[in-house]
Protein backbone atom coordinates (compact mmCIF):
# COMPACT_ATOMS: atom_id res chain seq x y z
CA UNK A 1 0.00 0.00 0.00
CA UNK A 2 1.46 3.35 -0.98
CA UNK A 3 -1.39 5.75 -1.40
CA UNK A 4 -4.15 6.76 0.95
CA UNK A 5 -6.96 9.20 0.21
CA UNK A 6 -9.85 10.15 2.46
CA UNK A 7 -12.88 11.78 0.93
CA UNK A 8 -15.52 12.88 3.42
CA UNK A 9 -18.49 13.47 1.19
CA UNK A 10 -19.79 16.65 2.72
CA UNK A 11 -22.13 17.91 0.03
CA UNK A 12 -24.11 21.13 0.32
CA UNK A 13 -27.61 20.75 1.75
CA UNK A 14 -30.34 20.63 -0.86
CA UNK A 15 -32.74 23.53 -1.27
CA UNK A 16 -35.54 21.28 -0.02
CA UNK A 17 -33.91 21.40 3.44
CA UNK A 18 -34.48 17.79 4.57
CA UNK A 19 -35.56 17.36 8.17
CA UNK A 20 -32.65 17.18 10.59
CA UNK A 21 -32.27 13.76 12.24
CA UNK A 22 -33.31 13.85 15.88
CA UNK A 23 -30.80 12.86 18.57
CA UNK A 24 -31.89 12.23 22.15
CA UNK A 25 -29.57 13.43 24.90
CA UNK A 26 -29.42 11.91 28.34
CA UNK A 27 -31.99 9.18 27.69
CA UNK A 28 -31.96 5.91 25.81
CA UNK A 29 -34.66 3.82 24.29
CA UNK A 30 -34.89 0.30 25.73
CA UNK A 31 -36.50 -2.10 23.26
CA UNK A 32 -38.06 -5.35 24.39
CA UNK A 33 -38.87 -7.78 21.57
CA UNK A 34 -41.75 -9.97 22.68
CA UNK A 35 -43.22 -13.22 21.35
CA UNK A 36 -46.74 -14.20 22.41
CA UNK A 37 -47.95 -17.76 21.79
CA UNK A 38 -50.93 -19.92 22.53
CA UNK A 39 -51.60 -23.57 21.83
CA UNK A 40 -52.05 -22.80 18.11
CA UNK A 41 -48.87 -20.78 17.64
CA UNK A 42 -47.98 -17.06 17.53
CA UNK A 43 -50.80 -14.76 18.62
CA UNK A 44 -51.59 -12.00 16.11
CA UNK A 45 -53.63 -8.78 16.18
CA UNK A 46 -52.54 -7.60 19.62
CA UNK A 47 -52.51 -3.84 20.21
CA UNK A 48 -50.33 -1.58 22.28
CA UNK A 49 -53.12 -1.40 24.88
CA UNK A 50 -52.93 -5.17 25.35
CA UNK A 51 -49.41 -4.93 26.82
CA UNK A 52 -48.01 -3.64 30.09
CA UNK A 53 -44.29 -3.37 30.79
CA UNK A 54 -42.55 -3.21 34.16
CA UNK A 55 -38.97 -2.16 34.93
CA UNK A 56 -37.90 -3.49 38.34
CA UNK A 57 -41.60 -3.77 39.18
CA UNK A 58 -42.46 -0.19 38.13
CA UNK A 59 -44.90 0.29 35.22
CA UNK A 60 -43.42 2.07 32.21
CA UNK A 61 -45.07 4.04 29.44
CA UNK A 62 -44.72 2.18 26.14
CA UNK A 63 -43.35 4.91 23.87
CA UNK A 64 -42.66 2.69 20.86
CA UNK A 65 -44.85 -0.15 19.61
CA UNK A 66 -44.39 -2.10 16.39
CA UNK A 67 -45.25 -5.49 14.95
CA UNK A 68 -42.96 -7.43 12.64
CA UNK A 69 -44.31 -10.36 10.67
CA UNK A 70 -41.86 -12.53 8.79
CA UNK A 71 -44.64 -13.89 6.62
CA UNK A 72 -45.86 -10.47 5.47
CA UNK A 73 -42.36 -9.03 5.07
CA UNK A 74 -40.43 -9.42 1.87
CA UNK A 75 -36.66 -9.61 1.86
CA UNK A 76 -35.33 -6.55 0.07
CA UNK A 77 -32.31 -6.69 -2.16
CA UNK A 78 -30.12 -3.81 -3.30
CA UNK A 79 -27.72 -5.06 -5.97
CA UNK A 80 -24.10 -4.35 -5.16
CA UNK A 81 -21.69 -2.91 -7.71
CA UNK A 82 -19.63 -5.43 -9.65
CA UNK A 83 -16.72 -6.71 -7.59
CA UNK A 84 -18.05 -5.16 -4.38
CA UNK A 85 -18.50 -6.75 -0.96
CA UNK A 86 -20.65 -5.66 1.95
CA UNK A 87 -20.68 -6.68 5.60
CA UNK A 88 -24.46 -6.50 5.65
CA UNK A 89 -24.53 -10.14 6.68
CA UNK A 90 -24.63 -12.15 3.45
CA UNK A 91 -22.46 -9.71 1.45
CA UNK A 92 -25.09 -9.47 -1.28
CA UNK A 93 -26.90 -6.40 0.00
CA UNK A 94 -30.04 -8.25 1.05
CA UNK A 95 -32.09 -7.53 4.16
CA UNK A 96 -33.76 -10.76 5.34
CA UNK A 97 -37.36 -10.58 6.55
CA UNK A 98 -36.46 -12.91 9.42
CA UNK A 99 -33.21 -14.41 10.59
CA UNK A 100 -32.42 -17.71 12.28
CA UNK A 101 -28.93 -19.03 12.94
CA UNK A 102 -28.39 -22.72 13.63
CA UNK A 103 -25.28 -22.98 15.80
CA UNK A 104 -24.18 -26.63 15.84
CA UNK A 105 -21.97 -26.99 18.89
CA UNK A 106 -19.11 -29.46 18.44
CA UNK A 107 -17.18 -28.07 21.40
CA UNK A 108 -19.70 -28.92 24.13
CA UNK A 109 -21.31 -31.97 22.51
CA UNK A 110 -19.63 -35.39 22.83
CA UNK A 111 -18.78 -36.85 19.45
CA UNK A 112 -20.91 -39.91 20.31
CA UNK A 113 -24.03 -37.65 20.38
CA UNK A 114 -23.23 -35.66 17.24
CA UNK A 115 -24.40 -38.14 14.55
CA UNK A 116 -27.87 -38.32 16.11
CA UNK A 117 -28.15 -34.53 16.33
CA UNK A 118 -26.85 -34.20 12.75
CA UNK A 119 -29.57 -36.50 11.42
CA UNK A 120 -32.25 -34.47 13.18
CA UNK A 121 -30.84 -31.15 11.93
CA UNK A 122 -30.63 -32.44 8.37
CA UNK A 123 -34.22 -33.70 8.63
CA UNK A 124 -35.39 -30.25 9.69
CA UNK A 125 -33.49 -28.48 6.90
CA UNK A 126 -34.78 -30.86 4.25
CA UNK A 127 -38.40 -30.35 5.32
CA UNK A 128 -38.36 -26.64 6.02
CA UNK A 129 -39.17 -25.32 2.53
CA UNK A 130 -37.74 -21.95 1.54
CA UNK A 131 -39.73 -19.54 3.67
CA UNK A 132 -37.16 -18.50 6.26
CA UNK A 133 -33.67 -17.07 6.06
CA UNK A 134 -31.41 -19.53 7.87
CA UNK A 135 -27.69 -19.55 8.52
CA UNK A 136 -25.67 -22.60 9.58
CA UNK A 137 -22.64 -22.16 11.83
CA UNK A 138 -20.58 -24.65 13.79
CA UNK A 139 -18.68 -24.12 17.03
CA UNK A 140 -15.41 -25.91 17.57
CA UNK A 141 -12.41 -24.07 18.92
CA UNK A 142 -13.99 -21.07 17.18
CA UNK A 143 -17.06 -20.24 15.11
CA UNK A 144 -17.14 -21.46 11.54
CA UNK A 145 -19.68 -20.31 8.93
CA UNK A 146 -20.98 -23.22 6.86
CA UNK A 147 -23.63 -21.03 5.21
CA UNK A 148 -24.61 -17.49 6.13
CA UNK A 149 -28.22 -16.32 6.10
CA UNK A 150 -30.10 -17.46 3.01
CA UNK A 151 -33.47 -18.84 1.97
CA UNK A 152 -31.97 -20.44 -1.13
CA UNK A 153 -32.68 -24.20 -0.85
CA UNK A 154 -29.74 -25.07 -3.11
CA UNK A 155 -27.28 -23.24 -0.85
CA UNK A 156 -28.74 -24.92 2.22
CA UNK A 157 -28.60 -28.34 0.53
CA UNK A 158 -24.91 -27.84 -0.18
CA UNK A 159 -24.34 -26.72 3.41
CA UNK A 160 -26.11 -29.81 4.77
CA UNK A 161 -23.61 -32.05 2.99
CA UNK A 162 -20.82 -30.42 5.00
CA UNK A 163 -22.36 -31.29 8.35
CA UNK A 164 -20.23 -34.04 9.81
CA UNK A 165 -19.41 -34.98 13.40
CA UNK A 166 -16.22 -33.40 14.62
CA UNK A 167 -14.00 -34.36 17.53
CA UNK A 168 -12.80 -30.91 18.55
CA UNK A 169 -9.22 -30.59 19.74
CA UNK A 170 -9.56 -29.40 23.32
CA UNK A 171 -8.22 -29.92 26.77
CA UNK A 172 -9.08 -33.40 28.01
CA UNK A 173 -9.98 -34.12 31.62
CA UNK A 174 -10.36 -37.88 31.67
CA UNK A 175 -7.48 -38.58 34.04
CA UNK A 176 -7.87 -41.88 35.89
CA UNK A 177 -5.67 -42.60 38.91
CA UNK A 178 -5.68 -45.78 41.00
CA UNK A 179 -6.12 -45.30 44.76
CA UNK A 180 -2.86 -45.43 46.72
CA UNK A 181 -4.44 -46.54 49.98
CA UNK A 182 -3.26 -43.40 51.75
CA UNK A 183 -6.25 -41.19 52.63
CA UNK A 184 -4.30 -37.93 52.49
CA UNK A 185 -2.66 -38.70 49.14
CA UNK A 186 -5.89 -39.98 47.60
CA UNK A 187 -7.70 -36.85 48.80
CA UNK A 188 -5.10 -34.61 47.19
CA UNK A 189 -5.28 -36.55 43.92
CA UNK A 190 -9.08 -36.39 43.92
CA UNK A 191 -8.99 -32.61 44.37
CA UNK A 192 -6.41 -32.32 41.58
CA UNK A 193 -8.66 -34.25 39.19
CA UNK A 194 -11.66 -32.13 40.19
CA UNK A 195 -9.67 -28.95 39.54
CA UNK A 196 -8.60 -30.23 36.12
CA UNK A 197 -12.20 -31.12 35.27
CA UNK A 198 -13.38 -27.68 36.32
CA UNK A 199 -10.63 -25.97 34.32
CA UNK A 200 -11.79 -27.94 31.28
CA UNK A 201 -15.33 -26.67 31.75
CA UNK A 202 -14.14 -23.08 32.17
CA UNK A 203 -12.09 -23.35 29.00
CA UNK A 204 -15.22 -24.36 27.09
CA UNK A 205 -17.30 -21.68 28.81
CA UNK A 206 -14.94 -18.90 27.71
CA UNK A 207 -14.78 -20.20 24.13
CA UNK A 208 -18.57 -20.38 24.00
CA UNK A 209 -18.92 -16.88 25.48
CA UNK A 210 -16.62 -15.42 22.81
CA UNK A 211 -18.54 -17.27 20.10
CA UNK A 212 -21.83 -15.75 21.27
CA UNK A 213 -20.25 -12.29 21.31
CA UNK A 214 -18.83 -12.79 17.79
CA UNK A 215 -22.25 -13.84 16.53
CA UNK A 216 -23.89 -10.83 18.21
CA UNK A 217 -21.50 -8.44 16.42
CA UNK A 218 -22.14 -10.27 13.19
CA UNK A 219 -25.94 -10.05 13.43
CA UNK A 220 -26.03 -6.46 14.72
CA UNK A 221 -27.09 -4.95 11.39
CA UNK A 222 -29.99 -7.32 10.75
CA UNK A 223 -33.24 -5.53 11.65
CA UNK A 224 -35.67 -6.94 14.16
CA UNK A 225 -35.45 -9.95 16.44
CA UNK A 226 -33.07 -12.76 15.51
CA UNK A 227 -33.13 -16.37 16.70
CA UNK A 228 -29.94 -18.23 17.62
CA UNK A 229 -30.71 -21.94 17.92
CA UNK A 230 -27.89 -23.45 19.95
CA UNK A 231 -27.82 -27.23 19.39
CA UNK A 232 -25.49 -28.36 22.15
CA UNK A 233 -24.68 -30.73 24.96
CA UNK A 234 -24.05 -27.55 27.00
CA UNK A 235 -22.07 -27.35 30.27
CA UNK A 236 -23.00 -26.83 33.93
CA UNK A 237 -23.59 -23.25 35.00
CA UNK A 238 -22.66 -23.98 38.63
CA UNK A 239 -20.37 -26.60 40.10
CA UNK A 240 -20.18 -26.95 43.86
CA UNK A 241 -17.09 -28.55 45.32
CA UNK A 242 -16.02 -29.22 48.89
CA UNK A 243 -13.47 -26.40 48.90
CA UNK A 244 -14.74 -23.99 46.23
CA UNK A 245 -17.51 -23.30 43.74
CA UNK A 246 -17.30 -22.71 39.99
CA UNK A 247 -19.79 -20.10 38.76
CA UNK A 248 -20.01 -19.53 35.01
CA UNK A 249 -22.97 -17.16 35.19
CA UNK A 250 -20.81 -13.98 34.82
CA UNK A 251 -19.49 -15.20 31.45
CA UNK A 252 -22.97 -16.12 30.26
CA UNK A 253 -24.43 -12.83 31.50
CA UNK A 254 -21.78 -10.98 29.52
CA UNK A 255 -22.58 -13.02 26.41
CA UNK A 256 -26.31 -12.42 26.94
CA UNK A 257 -25.72 -8.67 27.20
CA UNK A 258 -24.00 -8.66 23.80
CA UNK A 259 -26.78 -10.78 22.31
CA UNK A 260 -29.47 -8.51 23.77
CA UNK A 261 -27.73 -5.44 22.33
CA UNK A 262 -28.05 -7.10 18.91
CA UNK A 263 -31.67 -8.29 19.55
CA UNK A 264 -30.68 -11.96 19.43
CA UNK A 265 -32.73 -14.51 21.39
CA UNK A 266 -31.07 -17.83 22.26
CA UNK A 267 -32.99 -21.09 21.83
CA UNK A 268 -30.91 -23.90 23.35
CA UNK A 269 -31.73 -27.38 22.04
CA UNK A 270 -30.21 -30.35 23.82
CA UNK A 271 -28.21 -32.34 21.26
CA UNK A 272 -28.40 -35.42 23.49
CA UNK A 273 -32.12 -35.92 22.97
CA UNK A 274 -34.12 -37.85 25.55
CA UNK A 275 -30.96 -39.60 26.75
CA UNK A 276 -29.83 -36.24 28.06
CA UNK A 277 -32.03 -36.63 31.10
CA UNK A 278 -30.64 -40.07 31.86
CA UNK A 279 -26.94 -39.86 31.10
CA UNK A 280 -24.88 -38.60 34.00
CA UNK A 281 -21.50 -39.45 32.53
CA UNK A 282 -18.84 -37.19 31.17
CA UNK A 283 -15.88 -35.27 32.57
CA UNK A 284 -17.93 -33.46 35.21
CA UNK A 285 -20.08 -36.37 36.35
CA UNK A 286 -18.81 -36.07 39.91
CA UNK A 287 -19.93 -32.46 39.99
CA UNK A 288 -23.45 -33.15 38.79
CA UNK A 289 -24.59 -35.00 41.87
CA UNK A 290 -23.36 -32.06 43.97
CA UNK A 291 -24.58 -29.20 41.80
CA UNK A 292 -25.34 -26.09 43.79
CA UNK A 293 -28.95 -25.16 44.35
CA UNK A 294 -27.85 -21.55 43.97
CA UNK A 295 -30.15 -19.74 41.57
CA UNK A 296 -29.36 -16.26 40.26
CA UNK A 297 -32.20 -13.79 40.87
CA UNK A 298 -32.78 -13.28 37.15
CA UNK A 299 -33.31 -16.97 36.43
CA UNK A 300 -36.89 -18.12 36.84
CA UNK A 301 -36.39 -21.71 35.68
CA UNK A 302 -33.94 -23.06 38.25
CA UNK A 303 -34.46 -26.51 39.66
CA UNK A 304 -35.59 -26.62 43.30
CA UNK A 305 -33.06 -27.81 45.88
CA UNK A 306 -32.54 -31.55 45.78
CA UNK A 307 -33.65 -31.94 42.15
CA UNK A 308 -30.85 -33.32 40.03
CA UNK A 309 -30.60 -32.52 36.34
CA UNK A 310 -28.00 -33.48 33.75
CA UNK A 311 -25.22 -30.93 33.36
CA UNK A 312 -26.15 -28.04 31.13
CA UNK A 313 -29.90 -27.70 31.64
CA UNK A 314 -29.30 -24.82 34.05
CA UNK A 315 -27.16 -23.04 31.46
CA UNK A 316 -29.77 -23.56 28.76
CA UNK A 317 -32.53 -22.13 30.95
CA UNK A 318 -30.29 -19.26 32.04
CA UNK A 319 -29.43 -18.07 28.52
CA UNK A 320 -32.98 -18.54 27.24
CA UNK A 321 -34.39 -16.50 30.13
CA UNK A 322 -31.85 -13.68 29.76
CA UNK A 323 -32.38 -13.27 26.01
CA UNK A 324 -36.08 -14.08 25.60
CA UNK A 325 -35.74 -17.49 23.97
CA UNK A 326 -36.91 -20.94 25.06
CA UNK A 327 -34.91 -24.01 26.07
CA UNK A 328 -35.75 -27.44 24.61
CA UNK A 329 -34.57 -30.67 26.23
CA UNK A 330 -35.82 -34.07 27.36
CA UNK A 331 -37.08 -34.86 23.87
CA UNK A 332 -35.93 -36.91 20.91
CA UNK A 333 -37.73 -34.56 18.53
CA UNK A 334 -34.79 -32.24 18.01
CA UNK A 335 -36.07 -31.28 14.57
CA UNK A 336 -39.45 -30.36 16.07
CA UNK A 337 -37.75 -28.24 18.73
CA UNK A 338 -35.81 -26.38 16.04
CA UNK A 339 -39.04 -25.86 14.13
CA UNK A 340 -40.76 -24.38 17.18
CA UNK A 341 -37.86 -22.00 17.72
CA UNK A 342 -38.04 -20.85 14.09
CA UNK A 343 -41.78 -20.25 14.49
CA UNK A 344 -41.05 -17.62 17.13
CA UNK A 345 -39.60 -15.41 14.40
CA UNK A 346 -42.92 -15.35 12.58
CA UNK A 347 -44.47 -12.57 14.67
CA UNK A 348 -42.67 -10.21 17.03
CA UNK A 349 -44.04 -7.30 19.05
CA UNK A 350 -41.48 -4.62 19.89
CA UNK A 351 -42.13 -2.54 23.00
CA UNK A 352 -39.91 0.46 23.65
CA UNK A 353 -39.69 2.72 26.68
CA UNK A 354 -37.51 5.55 27.96
CA UNK A 355 -36.48 4.81 31.55
CA UNK A 356 -36.09 7.79 33.89
CA UNK A 357 -32.52 9.04 34.14
CA UNK A 358 -32.62 8.69 37.92
CA UNK A 359 -33.19 4.94 37.61
CA UNK A 360 -30.15 4.36 35.42
CA UNK A 361 -27.85 3.06 38.13
CA UNK A 362 -25.54 0.74 36.17
CA UNK A 363 -27.17 -2.45 37.46
CA UNK A 364 -29.24 -5.17 35.79
CA UNK A 365 -32.94 -4.32 35.88
CA UNK A 366 -35.63 -6.96 35.67
CA UNK A 367 -38.16 -6.66 32.84
CA UNK A 368 -41.68 -8.08 32.93
CA UNK A 369 -44.14 -7.96 30.04
CA UNK A 370 -47.78 -8.80 30.67
CA UNK A 371 -50.48 -9.39 28.07
CA UNK A 372 -54.22 -9.05 28.58
CA UNK A 373 -54.95 -12.09 26.38
CA UNK A 374 -55.73 -15.35 28.17
CA UNK A 375 -54.00 -18.72 27.92
CA UNK A 376 -50.86 -17.37 26.30
CA UNK A 377 -47.15 -17.66 27.01
CA UNK A 378 -44.99 -14.55 26.75
CA UNK A 379 -41.27 -14.68 25.87
CA UNK A 380 -38.93 -11.71 26.10
CA UNK A 381 -35.54 -10.87 27.53
CA UNK A 382 -35.74 -10.60 31.28
CA UNK A 383 -33.09 -7.99 32.03
CA UNK A 384 -31.36 -4.93 30.66
CA UNK A 385 -28.30 -3.10 31.91
CA UNK A 386 -29.50 0.29 33.16
CA UNK A 387 -27.09 3.01 32.05
CA UNK A 388 -27.44 6.54 30.79
CA UNK A 389 -27.26 7.28 27.09
CA UNK A 390 -23.79 7.00 25.56
CA UNK A 391 -22.26 5.67 28.79
CA UNK A 392 -22.68 1.95 28.17
CA UNK A 393 -19.76 -0.16 29.37
CA UNK A 394 -18.43 -1.85 26.28
CA UNK A 395 -15.43 -4.10 25.91
CA UNK A 396 -13.24 -2.63 23.22
CA UNK A 397 -11.83 -5.33 20.97
CA UNK A 398 -8.27 -5.02 19.77
CA UNK A 399 -7.49 -4.68 16.08
CA UNK A 400 -5.94 -8.15 16.11
CA UNK A 401 -9.14 -9.65 17.52
CA UNK A 402 -11.21 -7.97 14.81
CA UNK A 403 -8.81 -9.06 12.07
CA UNK A 404 -8.86 -12.66 13.33
CA UNK A 405 -12.63 -12.82 13.92
CA UNK A 406 -14.05 -15.49 11.60
CA UNK A 407 -17.30 -13.51 11.33
CA UNK A 408 -17.67 -10.05 9.84
CA UNK A 409 -18.61 -7.44 12.43
CA UNK A 410 -21.66 -5.46 11.25
CA UNK A 411 -22.09 -2.79 13.93
CA UNK A 412 -20.67 -0.33 11.38
CA UNK A 413 -21.84 -0.78 7.81
CA UNK A 414 -19.12 -1.13 5.18
CA UNK A 415 -19.16 -1.40 1.41
CA UNK A 416 -15.87 -2.14 -0.38
CA UNK A 417 -14.96 -2.55 -4.01
CA UNK A 418 -11.75 -2.83 -6.00
CA UNK A 419 -10.78 -1.87 -9.53
CA UNK A 420 -7.45 -1.84 -11.41
CA UNK A 421 -5.43 1.26 -10.65
CA UNK A 422 -4.78 2.79 -14.05
CA UNK A 423 -1.92 4.94 -12.72
CA UNK A 424 -0.10 1.95 -11.18
CA UNK A 425 -0.01 -1.26 -13.23
CA UNK A 426 -0.17 -4.30 -10.98
CA UNK A 427 -2.12 -2.45 -8.28
CA UNK A 428 -5.77 -2.40 -7.27
CA UNK A 429 -7.66 0.67 -6.08
CA UNK A 430 -9.83 -0.11 -3.02
CA UNK A 431 -12.75 2.12 -2.11
CA UNK A 432 -14.51 1.67 1.23
CA UNK A 433 -17.73 3.48 2.14
CA UNK A 434 -18.49 3.75 5.86
CA UNK A 435 -22.09 4.21 7.01
CA UNK A 436 -22.08 7.44 9.01
CA UNK A 437 -25.31 6.48 10.79
CA UNK A 438 -23.37 3.84 12.74
CA UNK A 439 -20.79 6.22 14.23
CA UNK A 440 -21.25 8.15 17.46
CA UNK A 441 -20.71 11.84 16.80
CA UNK A 442 -20.58 14.74 19.23
CA UNK A 443 -22.64 17.85 18.51
CA UNK A 444 -21.12 21.17 19.48
CA UNK A 445 -20.52 24.58 17.90
CA UNK A 446 -22.79 23.69 14.95
CA UNK A 447 -20.52 20.78 13.99
CA UNK A 448 -20.68 16.98 14.23
CA UNK A 449 -17.34 15.53 15.24
CA UNK A 450 -15.90 12.08 15.83
CA UNK A 451 -13.15 9.63 14.92
CA UNK A 452 -12.99 6.28 13.19
CA UNK A 453 -9.93 4.08 12.69
CA UNK A 454 -9.74 2.32 9.31
CA UNK A 455 -7.36 -0.61 8.82
CA UNK A 456 -6.36 -2.54 5.70
CA UNK A 457 -4.67 -5.92 5.96
CA UNK A 458 -3.57 -7.44 2.61
CA UNK A 459 -3.10 -11.09 3.50
CA UNK A 460 -0.38 -11.66 0.92
CA UNK A 461 1.73 -8.77 2.24
CA UNK A 462 1.09 -9.47 5.92
CA UNK A 463 1.16 -5.79 6.91
CA UNK A 464 -1.59 -3.71 8.50
CA UNK A 465 -2.08 -0.07 7.59
CA UNK A 466 -4.28 1.89 10.00
CA UNK A 467 -5.43 5.48 9.62
CA UNK A 468 -7.37 7.54 12.13
CA UNK A 469 -10.03 9.56 10.33
CA UNK A 470 -11.20 12.70 12.11
CA UNK A 471 -14.73 13.69 11.22
CA UNK A 472 -15.85 17.32 11.35
CA UNK A 473 -19.12 18.03 9.57
CA UNK A 474 -20.93 21.38 9.64
CA UNK A 475 -24.60 21.08 10.54
CA UNK A 476 -25.74 22.39 7.17
CA UNK A 477 -23.95 19.51 5.43
CA UNK A 478 -24.80 16.75 7.88
CA UNK A 479 -27.93 15.36 6.19
CA UNK A 480 -26.12 14.98 2.86
CA UNK A 481 -23.17 13.36 4.62
CA UNK A 482 -25.46 10.81 6.27
CA UNK A 483 -26.82 9.86 2.86
CA UNK A 484 -23.43 9.59 1.18
CA UNK A 485 -21.25 8.17 3.97
CA UNK A 486 -17.51 8.47 4.36
CA UNK A 487 -15.32 7.17 1.55
CA UNK A 488 -11.79 5.90 2.13
CA UNK A 489 -9.62 5.05 -0.87
CA UNK A 490 -6.37 3.07 -0.85
CA UNK A 491 -4.19 1.19 -3.32
CA UNK A 492 -2.83 -2.35 -2.99
CA UNK A 493 0.00 -3.78 -5.06
CA UNK A 494 -0.97 -7.26 -6.30
CA UNK A 495 1.58 -7.90 -9.08
CA UNK A 496 -1.24 -9.53 -10.96
CA UNK A 497 -1.79 -12.12 -8.22
CA UNK A 498 -5.03 -12.63 -6.29
CA UNK A 499 -5.11 -11.65 -2.66
CA UNK A 500 -7.61 -11.07 0.11
CA UNK A 501 -7.78 -7.82 2.04
CA UNK A 502 -9.30 -7.70 5.51
CA UNK A 503 -10.84 -4.28 6.19
CA UNK A 504 -11.80 -3.05 9.67
CA UNK A 505 -13.42 0.20 10.81
CA UNK A 506 -13.73 0.95 14.54
CA UNK A 507 -15.48 3.88 16.20
CA UNK A 508 -13.09 5.63 18.59
CA UNK A 509 -15.91 6.73 20.91
CA UNK A 510 -17.72 3.42 21.42
CA UNK A 511 -15.45 0.64 20.17
CA UNK A 512 -18.16 -0.64 17.81
CA UNK A 513 -16.76 -2.09 14.62
CA UNK A 514 -17.39 -3.18 11.09
CA UNK A 515 -15.25 -5.62 9.13
CA UNK A 516 -15.22 -7.57 5.89
CA UNK A 517 -12.95 -9.47 3.53
CA UNK A 518 -12.50 -8.31 -0.06
CA UNK A 519 -11.01 -10.60 -2.68
CA UNK A 520 -9.05 -8.66 -5.28
CA UNK A 521 -6.56 -9.19 -8.08
CA UNK A 522 -6.44 -11.66 -10.95
CA UNK A 523 -9.19 -14.30 -11.07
Amino acid sequence: MRRFLLTALLLASSSAAPQEPTFSAGTRLVQVDTVVRNSKGPVANLRKEDFSLLDNGKPQKIAVFSVRSARSSVASAVPLPAGAASNRLNSRGETPASATILLIDRLNTPISDQPYANRKIIKFLQNRGNRDSIGIYTLGNRVRVIQDLTNDPDRLDRAVKLLKPEDVARLKADVQLDPTGDAVTDGMLARFIEALEDFTVQNKVETTQHAFEDIARHLASVPGRKNLIWVSGSFPLFIQRAHYNVDSSPEMEKAARALNDANVAVYPVDARGLAGTLSLGGPVASAESNQSSKCPPVLLACSPPGVREPAGFDTMNFLAALTGGRAFYNTNGIEDSIGKAVEDAELTYTLGFYPPEASQDGTNHKLVVKVSARDVSVHHRETYLAFKANTAPRERLTLRQLLDDPLDATQIGLLAQAAPDESRPGSERIQVTIDLHDLQLQHESAHRTGEVAVSFFPERLGKVLTRTIRIDIPDDQFVAALQQGIVVIDAVETAGKPTGVRIVAQDAATGTAGSLRLNIGAE
